[in-house]
């Protein structure tokens, strides 16, 4: 029996069953608002009516607003956003349920996990510290189709030998051949942003891409949960995944766990410069993530290490989670902070996702769209329709080369990709990323980091991944293995998904406006085939370089995605689109929260 034969709600009520006082640890039992109430009174309703109810015998002693204000400016966040916005979000902290009044085996087993040694024999813990999915949400371990089978058997390209020599011939096509490439007005954080997101929700490992036959998507386990939860970034939690974890400082609560960070190998000064520039670099000591003695990345998805900007951001998720910790503790939270900081870490999160990276890929309306009338199904499996096809966009996003901070001035994506092969770990220090060179920050650098537009032409990197020196092997040409999975799976043309789901369908004439000598020659091989039966990616790809001059999806390619993200969302009873949410952290805009308004939370964007 998976997952998805159950509803979220079942989910969720049989957890809240089990542990009464996890509906209030999650901010359930009220309007769960994350922000300071009118009167400055924190009185809410958790499992007590209010503070006056806690005997103060037991409630931690109120910390001075000096005190307040000392722990706050020593937060890395103060220096990008300023000591009052710090105090702000310390204002709008509201614990539901106190830490004593959790059950005494909870409330032990917390004191255990300290230390020195950890003992979890018998250790009993509050459902909050583990993946949402696994107690609260619906989700889907296998992946699916989003069209009809028919839609599919009609359009799909005949897997022969001769359609994968048409598309691995396609795909090397597609290689950059040397012309200046065209930057979008999105910045290049956000083809990693994207990444990181896909590695959240995504992996299949079982698929086979020299299968015969075509493989049915329905049997491919889906071995991410399609639930926006960080479960890249927190894995099983501290209680099962403690190697991810620092323990609470001496004096701290028993629940204040960090995530663990990693050191760098001394080659002088990188990262962020800030106002000084280049004389504002430091020579950083622990801007990585956290590695064995083999160097293998300790993460909870080993793909966020394998290239350097997305491994830096994974390492920002890391600091970012820990800068909430600490906002917690100076503001004397009295609940579990774990729980509570991993909390505010995901509904942040989640917020970025929608309201900040999607309204840049998809464009605004289509987001729109898909919140006001995408509603979750019955069941739900990850449509390949999206992670095969529509989702790949980034790989066409990425850049031949990146300024990477001061010292680092251009960097060419092989370099990026090869940080681990060719052996800069721990990361160097002087190859820290400067990430308000990738991200809208406000901080100024001299070359910001455009993300090349959205079509079919790839940067020069993606065509020799295995790094050999060639694009002879399919497995070292992206486009091409690309091209190959979706013959693979069965995927249906462009021209047929966008038919069955109601979006204009792109002409022979619209594929090939634009569009280089060799392509246009591959395209039109046995009889224009691949103009009949575009293959989705390639569609996508093209409809959006033909409907909005690559600078985000066509109308097919924002609709798969749009929709999917909110579907995921909808079906997560903990999501921001089912609970009472607003952003309650340092942020430029008071009115949202950004990437990167998280970056600067997370301390990376100022030396």
């Amino acid at each position: 029996m998976t997952r998805e034969d159950t509803t979220g709600a079942e989910a969720a009520a049989d957890a809240f069953r089990a542990q009464p006082f996890l509906r209030a640890q999650l901010h359930l039992d009220g309007d769960g608002a994350d922000a300071p109430p009118a009167d400055g009174h924190h009185a809410g309703p958790g499992l007590h009516g209010g503070a006056d109810e806690i005997p103060a015998a037991r409630r931690r002693a109120p910390r001075s607003a000096k005190a307040v204000r000392e722990d706050a400016k020593a937060i890395p966040a103060a220096q990008r956003f300023g000591v009052d916005a710090l105090l702000e979000s310390i204002a709008a902290v509201r614990p539901r349920v106190d830490e004593h009044e959790l059950p005494v085996d909870v409330r032990d087993s917390l004191v255990h996990l300290r230390g020195p040694v950890a003992r979890f024999h018998g250790a009993k813990f509050s459902l909050g510290y583990f993946p949402f999915p696994s107690f609260a949400s619906d989700c889907a371990d296998k992946f699916g189709y989003l069209t009809k089978p028919a839609t599919r058997t009609a359009s799909r390209l005949p897997l022969t030998a001769a359609n994968r020599a048409l598309l691995e011939e396609l795909g090397r096509a597609m290689g950059d051949t040397g012309a200046p490439a065209d930057d979008s007005a999105t910045p290049s954080g956000y083809t990693y942003v994207g990444q990181f997101v896909d590695h959240d929700i995504t992996l299949d490992v079982s698929s086979a891409i020299d299968s015969p036959t075509i493989v049915d998507a329905t049997t491919i386990n889906n071995m991410r949960s399609p639930v926006l939860d960080l479960d890249s970034v927190y894995g099983k939690g501290p209680a099962l995944d403690a190697f991810l974890y620092a323990p609470p400082k001496p004096g701290e609560p028993a629940s204040a766990f960090r995530l663990m960070v990693g050191t760098n190998l001394p080659f002088g000064p990188g990262g962020a410069g800030g106002a000084a520039g280049a004389g504002g670099m430091l020579e950083h000591t622990d801007f990585d993530v956290p590695r064995t003695a083999a160097k293998t990345a300790i993460i909870g998805d080993p793909r966020n290490n394998e290239n350097l900007i997305v491994s830096q951001l994974h390492h920002a998720m890391l600091r970012f989670h820990n800068a909430v910790v600490d906002l917690l503790v100076a503001a004397g939270f009295s609940g579990d902070i774990f729980i509570e900081a991993k909390r505010l870490v995901t509904l942040h999160y989640q917020w970025a996702v929608l309201h900040d990276f999607l309204p840049r890929i998809c464009g605004q309306a289509a987001v729109d769209a898909a919140i006001a009338g995408v509603f979750p199904p019955t069941k739900f499996r990850m449509p390949v329709e999206f992670s095969v096809a529509a989702y790949r966009f980034g790989h066409s996003m990425v850049r031949n080369d990146y300024w990477l901070n001061f010292t680092l001035k251009t960097k060419p994506m092989s370099d990026v990709f090869s940080f681990i092969s060719v052996d800069r770990t721990p990361v160097f220090s002087n190859w820290v990323v400067d990430f308000n060179a990738f991200f809208e920050t406000g901080i100024p650098v001299p070359v910001f980091n455009h993300a090349r537009k959205i079509d079919s032409a790839l940067a020069p990197a993606l065509s020799d991944l295995d790094g050999d020196g060639t694009t002879a092997q399919l497995m070292g040409v992206l486009a091409a293995r690309n091209l190959v999975r979706g013959l693979v799976l069965g995927l249906p043309s462009g021209q047929a998904t966008a038919a069955e789901l109601g979006v204009p369908v792109l002409t022979a004439a619209d594929l090939t406006t634009g569009l280089g000598a060799a392509e246009t020659a591959v395209l039109n091989k046995d009889g224009g085939l691949l103009l009949k039966k575009t293959p989705l990616w390639y569609y996508v790809l093209r409809e959006a370089a033909v409907k909005t001059g690559g600078e985000r999806l066509g109308p097919l390619g924002a609709k798969i995605v749009a929709d999917t993200f909110v579907r995921m969302l909808r079906r997560d009873v903990l999501s921001i689109l089912n609970v009472s949410f607003a952003p309650s952290l340092p942020r430029s805009n008071p009115a949202t929260f950004t990437f990167a308004d998280l970056v600067g939370v997370a301390g990376v964007t100022q030396p």
